[in-house]
């Protein structure tokens, strides 16, 4: 399809050429893929805005901008139950149960992207597909879960709960803080990534004109699509910390605490990509062409049209 919009765009003896300035807005579902094992990928959202230069030859597209990108993922952790052998301050031996619920692990991501994009336009329809060189500037994750731990004793029929002072409580909050969180492409550990988009859609104002304000349907195109992006490169998120849930001995007892999942050990080596789609939104504003004028030349006296270069005498 772009070959042929590309053979369409240079074989018109009339050329049909306009230049826009456009602004568009993206808004979809964000998948962060990874090669993490027994760990499913990543969901949550993705959002983009910008502003781009857009060149329209025939039935022929070419667009290049920046736009800033958002996204925020959702890492899926199953609930944890594990048991600690341990004795009490009377030299008695007891099982510690720990059971994580409800885990939540959040990661954000700020990038700046340049998308260089080319495509066709036919009627109504249209669709473009290119790279986006994508800076990222930012990122944090974090994690947290609802912690109850009891007490199993051998010789006693009962389980021990709510116990503070033997470090047996019920639903305590425990989480991480937020961490910063620095992607970088592979092999070459650079924080540039490449990621391959396409999308897909109409022209919604072809044949409408607003009354009221008259909106020239050629000067003002709006246009609606679908979108992706997935990453070409592979990402790494700079793990290879703590495990994602564990526990230390302390003077004071034992301490719990959880790490986010894309900085703990089982992120060691683990690559990532994005995968976006959603629904696209593009506001086009045509730039003004250079005109022609003529200057007729009548006994000395001249008309001249308004924007022009040419004369006729």
């Amino acid at each position: 399809m772009l070959c042929c919009a590309l053979a369409g765009a240079y074989t018109r003896l009339t050329p049909d050429t306009y230049s826009f300035i456009s602004l568009h807005g993206d808004l979809g579902y964000s998948a962060l893929l990874h090669t993490i094992e027994g760990k499913k990928p990543a969901a949550g959202l993705n959002a983009n805005f910008g502003v781009d230069y857009r060149l329209y030859h025939n039935d022929f597209l070419f667009s290049i901008g920046v736009e800033g990108m958002y996204e925020q993922n959702f890492n899926l952790i199953d609930q944890l139950d594990i048991t600690i052998p341990m004795r009490d301050t009377e030299g008695d031996i007891f099982n510690m149960h720990v059971h994580a619920d409800a885990p939540k692990d959040m990661a954000n991501m700020v990038n700046v992207n340049v998308p260089i994009l080319f495509g066709g336009e036919w009627g109504r329809f249209y669709f473009m597909v290119g790279p986006k060189v994508s800076v990222n500037l930012y990122g944090t994750t974090s994690s947290k879960a609802m912690v109850t731990t009891y007490g199993e004793y051998d010789r006693y029929y009962d389980d021990f709960y709510d116990m503070p002072n033997h470090q047996f409580e019920s639903n305590r909050l425990t989480g991480s803080p937020t961490l910063p969180l620095k992607w970088k492409a592979q092999p070459m550990n650079w924080s540039v990534n490449l990621l391959a988009h396409a999308e897909i859609g109409a022209r919604v104002n072809h044949m409408y004109k607003h009354k009221s304000f008259h909106i020239d349907p050629d000067k003002i195109r709006v246009y609606v699509a679908a979108y992706a992006d997935f990453g070409i490169f592979g990402l790494s998120s700079g793990g290879g910390g703590e495990p994602p849930f564990d526990y230390r001995e302390t003077d004071k007892g034992v301490q719990f605490f959880v790490q986010p999942l894309l900085l703990s050990s089982l992120s060691t080596g683990a690559v990532f990509r994005n995968l976006n789609v959603g629904a696209k939104c593009t506001v086009a504003f045509e730039l003004p062409k250079s005109g022609k004028s003529y200057i007729y030349n009548g006994n000395d006296t001249y008309r001249r049209k308004r924007g022009g270069n040419q004369v006729l005498r």
